[in-house]
């Protein structure tokens, strides 16, 4: 998985026994005795926040990290195996092991392992482990890039004894599939990943889209006509309400994860980028198939969602460290398009992120990338010879939403970013350049400002951007219609505190929250098409969606649209968050229900739905937790990582 395997030869210091001795070099069973050569101590020192003055403005997923805990050694030695019980496997996919010992003497402690397969013991523990004390009183071993070689059922067992303590022991419990295609095999799947789209969205999107009158839709979206339908679970390990790193990564990995954590079970390293990994969709496919990848986002590139496809991390966070994985050749997407630039720039521009001299444009042209940053230079890009690889980057940051990007051009808005391509564009293009691998590809496009918008509850920017995801659906659909050999699947990461309550309507003396109409008295919205390039005219006509919220701060809201985006609620200098005096400021005080430092809407434990068209979409039926979607990948292509080489 990008690295060099920890722990080779022989190191001062060393004492290990190895049991079982298999053939391939692996064994069952491995005891290890204390730390041998002390690693130089980890620092574990927080960053500090800066202090708010007067208002501030804060990102959505500034509070999504799990409050402290606290510290101090516990009472008895405990014992911690990463990959976790229940984790499923494809075989031959890779991953590290880690056991973690807290609560002893990292000098003495001794850890025995023990590998079980349905038929005796399994070789599965290669070469010589990682040995850390990441925490103080604390012993971790880690083996790296290993893999289960055939499918069935596995315990792995960690018996730690701690002089003065005693003995202390876990288990786990792996399942390890093979991929069966049951049928015609896919060559390309193509992933949509409408980032917090929950019914509403979907639901929202069709009224404004396709129009309703006395109960029935005027048409329907392009995700409503998908062969198979089921829904989604997406809870991760450490927290019932989900994020979008550990959910994308689940689809990206098939296994569970931590908030903010990607491509790595938390482990105790308070490095962010030091955690155990597991294999992502980039890499499995690369290694085994030679397929290429196409990563296409309205975020910056470097965010949860598209990151996940490449990157191990604990930190959604670690921007600049997520950017330098994707120049790891193992890693690398070969179609990369959204914002992010500031994550690329070396530190002597103006609004780059980093911290050195770096220019990773320059780099990643030297690795055969071409290069755009507006949309006119996509289009020359694509009118000339199809380039095999493309960086396309359009903003420092996020793309700008639909509405101000595209439908109603904002100069102040936009800036000099006043050429962004639309999704739909960006799709096209990199459709054309992954077609040209005889191995196949595999493309993510994710619609990411569907939930950038519902954080700060602002629902027809929302739509819109909805709208713009389902029409980048429509293209991937006319590319596939005369082939056979393409999985297309639409799905969400996570669900979003939007709903559709009724409509709004202005047109009499009532204003605010008394014009809101439900029931008999939600009279059918009056959004108008006459361009009918699928989206409203205008949108704040006289009768618009009544956008209910389930979970937001303390804001105030007349309940139609806002031509000038602004946040609803803002953090004071005592870390509570207030209602922002800009937005809707006559407009009547809606009393908040998230904690007090939450600016924003939050995710919701709800579940999403997943549709998908072409060979293997019938798995896509009934619930699936999420990190079965992985599998249910894996098997559409029939991908089997032991047999399968990549052309060189």
């Amino acid at each position: 998985m990008g690295r060099t395997r920890s722990g080779q030869g022989t190191r001062d210091g060393f004492s290990r026994r190895a049991l079982l001795q298999a053939s391939g070099g692996g064994v069952a069973a491995a005891a290890i005795v204390g730390l041998g050569v002390r690693p130089a101590s980890a620092s574990d020192e927080p960053e500090q926040p800066a202090t708010p003055e007067n208002l501030t403005e804060v990102d959505p997923h500034a509070f999504t990290a799990r409050p402290d805990q606290p510290s101090g050694r516990p009472d008895r030695p405990q014992v911690r195996i990463l990959p976790i019980d229940r984790a499923k496997f494809l075989a031959g996919a890779r991953f590290d092991l880690r056991v973690e010992a807290t609560g002893v003497d990292p000098e003495t402690t001794r850890i025995d392992i023990q590998v079980h397969g349905e038929d005796g013991p399994e070789p599965l523990l290669i070469g010589d482990p990682e040995r850390t004390s990441s925490v103080e009183d604390s012993l971790e071993v880690t083996y790296t890039e290993l893999a289960y070689a055939n499918p069935g059922h596995f315990t792995i067992k960690a018996i730690v004894r701690a002089r003065g303590s005693g003995r202390v022991e876990a288990e786990v419990h792996h399942e390890v599939v093979t991929a069966d295609a049951g049928g015609q095999r896919a060559k390309n799947v193509i992933f949509f990943l409408g980032d917090g789209m929950g019914a509403a969205a979907i639901t929202a999107a069709r009224v404004l889209s396709k129009g309703i009158t006395e109960g029935k839709y005027h048409g329907l979206l392009e995700m409503d006509q998908m062969e198979f339908r089921g829904i989604v679970g997406t809870s991760g390990v450490d927290a019932l309400s989900p994020d979008s790193a550990h959910t994308m990564a689940a689809y990206m990995t098939g296994h569970k994860s931590s908030v903010n954590a990607m491509g790595v079970y938390e482990g105790n390293n308070p490095d962010p980028n030091d955690h155990p990994r597991v294999e992502t969709m980039a890499e499995v496919l690369k290694r085994a198939r030679g397929m290429s990848i196409g990563v296409v986002t309205t975020a910056e590139i470097q965010d949860a969602t598209p990151a996940a496809v490449w990157a191990h991390t604990r930190q959604r966070r670690e921007y600049i460290e997520i950017m330098d994985q994707a120049l790891e050749p193992e890693q690398t997407p070969d179609v990369l398009m959204g914002g992010g630039l500031a994550s690329l720039l070396p530190q002597s521009e103006e609004e780059s992120r980093r911290e050195d001299d770096r220019d990773l444009v320059k780099e990643f042209a030297d690795l055969g990338f071409a290069y755009a940053q507006t949309r006119e230079q996509l289009n020359a890009v694509m009118a000339g010879e199809i380039p095999e690889r493309l960086l396309g980057l359009f903003h420092t940051g996020n793309l700008n939403v639909y509405l101000d990007r595209q439908h109603d051009k904002q100069d102040d808005v936009l800036g000099e970013w006043n050429d962004q391509p639309n999704l739909m564009e960006m799709t096209t293009a990199a459709l054309r350049i992954l077609e040209r691998n005889e191995n196949g590809f595999f493309l993510m496009v994710e619609g990411a400002s569907i939930d950038k918008m519902e954080h700060p509850m602002d629902g027809p920017r929302v739509v819109y951007d909805t709208i713009e995801f389902d029409q980048a659906i429509g293209v991937a659909k006319q590319w596939a219609q005369d082939r056979d050999d393409t999985l297309i699947v639409v799905t969400a990461d996570h669900n979003h505190s939007m709903s559709i309550v009724g409509t709004h309507d202005r047109r009499g003396s009532d204003e605010g929250r008394a014009a809101n109409g439900v029931y008999g008295g939600a009279t059918y919205p009056t959004y108008v098409d006459d361009d009918g390039d699928g989206f409203p005219d205008d949108p704040d006509p006289d009768v618009q969606l009544f956008f209910g919220w389930s979970s937001h701060p303390d804001h105030t809201d007349d309940f139609q649209h806002n031509s000038v985006f602004s946040q609803p609620a803002l953090l004071d200098d005592d870390g509570r968050a207030v209602d922002n005096p800009d937005r809707d400021p006559d407009a009547e005080l809606q009393i908040g229900n998230l904690p007090f430092n939450q600016t924003n809407c939050v995710h919701t434990v709800d579940d999403v739905s997943i549709v998908a068209s072409g060979p293997g979409a019938a798995r896509v039926n009934a619930y699936l937790d999420n990190t079965e979607v992985f599998f249910v990948l894996m098997d559409a292509l029939g991908l089997d990582p032991r047999t399968d080489v990549a052309a060189e």
